[in-house]
């Protein structure tokens, strides 16, 4: 008599994981055998005759038994419990014309039939059409064949994108809009008005850890498309997928390797984007005007330990640049809803940034018996960007009620011209920020899917990790100062380009005239995610005469998350004018003709260190404090069952089912003591003080 294993009674403890417990064994003991001895089945492929690819989703049927089953991603389907006898069978796909065969099945054996799909539409300009619509039409199939509402798009429908990222592929759906962010790229999802982090971003199924630190949003700018064959959003959750998604489910499904009929298959795609001089950018981009993208996919199958076509690989080579260069100015004006609003803040900024991405995809699939299909797929993509520059200029006063002496802006300003008085709070700020950004994405996966007749079974393991550090890029940000500077802003010609003039103060073009202001900081933090995933399935076609199956698996996922930080910070004690770089030539000076002086850090500050430490004093205190505020973790253990029915009577579906997950969350970081150390015993002992400070008030949730 089968036994309960101690591990599942570990993991499904308690009175009310009973009824998903008795359907999950109920269904894993059913044998094949169960059907009638009489019965038959029907077993074979579909393929596309024209591209020779093996048709996911497409429909087999016997209309006379009411009879029908959908291909899998290796284009096998299996028709069970077939009577005795012959039938016509009907092979169908979008876009491509059905085909019915005659088939005699006998009592007890498995009859072989491959069908062969085509379309006379194929014959017009097939070198043109067939990719796309080949991509087109399984998307369309699998959308139509879903249980629930779901959009499916083929990775190519839209052509080449940008960087062939899978979110400006989503936001073209229904019901889909992408969070950008200062360069135009898709980081986020948004899925029916829920925002990035309500909704989940899987592969095959499986969740995928994300750069985003401690919340749950995933950056699909991270991630190429170029990997996948089909994105899924999936909008209404069945009982067999997670409830830890709000708006919807992102899934990226990867080709299977079996799905051809030829040997091997090699595509590749060399493309660059250029940046002509003849068009309008920033310095930095035109500097740096081309950047490529290259994209390489091997397919072969093989037949191995005496089987036939039984082993498929796939490898996936994906390298690009996708550059991010811009200017923009921000304005902050009185707080009135009156007219006119004086203007007391004016910035400019340009900036560039150079995404580099690197990606290697290796997915396994083997046929050990007709029955079983063992899979293994690996994820390897590093996304860096290894200096991401920001220039800001910012002219600002007080806000002040204008009057004839002391406000920072001049009484008679109109909407489109303020003049500032060159008082003490009368101040123009130059900053640059020198960043890097390093994300490593690793991911295995390791799964199997069993086919006995009405029964079905496929379970799956994964392990994903993302390590992204948050560097300085050999830099950091530091801000430089003038003051008592008097200035009008004038809008009246340009907007976006606005005439900006001196009348009073220091001259802001001479460098000499600025000093250091506030700290110069080097940041250099690390975010680590881990998910750990196992889930099962197992499904049972009962012996009815309607489409009727149950249902009934569990999942498993610990996911955690952990943030440190060892930011830096100095301050500058000389007293003499840092030298600023000619080189460095901003977008607002050769629109406007204002001539301010631009500085930059790498000369200053090497590995995280000053070049010349005598002109720099480092805040201890502040080092050894980030080791403590800076670093924090949090893991979520789910545990999740379910069981469900679904079928079709006629032309009327329906599905019904519970789910029920268990979510534990520890969490951990430290806490400032009651009675901390004075800013001068920080100053005389700065390790001692920040120990005294967060050593041993480390906090668990």
């Amino acid at each position: 008599m089968p036994t309960i294993p101690r591990s599942l009674r570990a993991l499904f403890h308690g009175r009310q994981w009973s009824p998903l417990l008795l359907s999950a064994l109920g269904l894993g003991l059913f044998s094949p055998a169960l059907r009638a001895a009489e019965a038959g089945m029907i077993f074979g492929t579909v393929n596309n005759a024209s591209t020779d690819n093996l048709l996911q989703g497409a429909k087999v049927a016997i209309p006379a038994l009411s009879l029908s089953a959908f291909a899998d991603n290796t284009g096998r389907y299996l028709l069970s419990s077939v009577p005795a006898g012959t039938y016509d069978v009907i092979a169908s796909y979008t876009g491509l014309d059905p085909i019915t065969s005659r088939v005699a099945v006998s009592a007890g054996q498995r009859a072989v039939h491959d069908f062969d799909l085509t379309t006379g539409i194929y014959k017009l300009q097939e070198f043109k059409v067939a990719g796309e619509r080949e991509g087109s039409a399984a998307a369309i199939t699998a959308q139509r064949n879903a249980d629930n509402v779901k959009n499916v798009v083929a990775m190519d429908t839209f052509g080449n994108l940008p960087n062939m990222s899978a979110g400006e592929l989503a936001i073209r759906l229904p019901g889909v809009a992408g969070a950008l962010d200062d360069e135009g790229n898709v980081t986020g999802v948004i899925v029916r008005g829920m925002g990035p982090t309500l909704n989940r971003v899987t592969v095959d199924g499986g969740l995928i850890s994300n750069s985003a630190g401690m919340n749950r949003q995933f950056q699909t700018h991270s991630l190429t498309g170029a990997m996948f064959e089909q994105l899924e959003v999936i909008k209404g959750h069945t009982p067999d997928q997670g409830a830890d998604s709000l708006g919807g489910t992102i899934n990226l499904k990867t080709r299977s390797p079996l799905s051809m009929k030829e040997n091997r298959r090699i595509t590749y795609n060399l493309s660059g984007r250029w940046a002509p001089s003849f068009a309008q950018h920033i310095p930095l981009r035109t500097d740096h005007p081309f950047h490529p993208l290259f994209n390489l996919a091997y397919q072969e199958v093989f037949s191995v330990a005496g089987g036939e076509r039984n082993l498929g690989v796939s490898l996936n080579a994906f390298y690009s640049e996708n550059v991010g260069g811009y200017f923009r100015t921000i304005r902050d004006f009185e707080h009135t809803t009156g007219s006119p609003a004086y203007l007391w803040d004016y910035r400019t900024q340009d900036a560039f940034n150079n995404r580099k991405q690197a990606s290697v995809n290796v997915k396994s699939e083997y046929r050990y018996s007709p029955t079983t299909k063992f899979i293994l797929n690996a994820i390897y993509n590093d996304a860096n960007e290894p200096f991401n520059r920001l220039y800001e200029t910012r002219a600002f006063t007080n806000q002040t009620a204008p009057n004839a002496t002391t406000s920072g802006v001049v009484p008679g300003y109109t909407d489109r011209i303020t003049t500032v008085r060159p008082v003490a709070t009368s101040v123009i700020d130059v900053t640059e920020t020198m960043q890097s950004f390093f994300n490593r994405t690793r991911q295995i996966d390791l799964g199997a899917e069993h086919n006995f007749g009405p029964l079905q079974i496929d379970w799956d393991a994964n392990f994903s990790r993302t390590h992204s550090s948050l560097g300085a890029a050999n830099g950091g940000t530091l801000t430089h100062r003038i003051a008592g500077i008097g200035w009008t802003l004038d809008r009246t010609q340009s907007d976006l380009y606005p005439r900006f003039t001196q009348t009073a103060g220091p001259d802001i073009t001479n460098p000499e005239n600025y000093r250091p202001n506030g700290f110069l900081t080097a940041r250099d933090d690390n975010r680590y995610i881990e998910i750990r995933n196992a889930r099962a399935n197992f499904l049972y076609d009962l012996p009815t005469a309607f489409t009727c199956s149950l249902k009934a698996g569990f999942d498993w996922r610990e996911q955690m998350g952990r943030v440190d930080s060892l930011a830096r910070r100095w301050s500058y004690l000389g007293t003499t004018a840092l030298p600023a770089d000619p080189s460095i030539i901003v977008w607002d000076s050769l629109k406007t003709g204002r001539k301010i002086p631009q500085w930059e850090i790498a000369p200053f500050i090497k590995h995280d260190a000053p070049v010349t430490p005598s002109l720099w004093n480092e805040d201890l205190y502040y080092r050894e404090q980030q080791k403590y505020t800076g670093t924090r973790q949090v893991t979520e253990t789910v545990t999740a069952g379910y069981a469900m029915a679904q079928g079709k009577v006629g032309r009327f579906g329906f599905l019904t089912g519970v789910r029920t997950e268990k979510t534990d969350d520890v969490s951990w970081g430290w806490v400032r003591a009651h009675s901390g150390s004075t800013a001068a015993q920080q100053v005389a002992d700065p390790v001692g003080s920040a120990t005294r400070d967060y050593a041993g008030t480390g906090a668990i949730r």
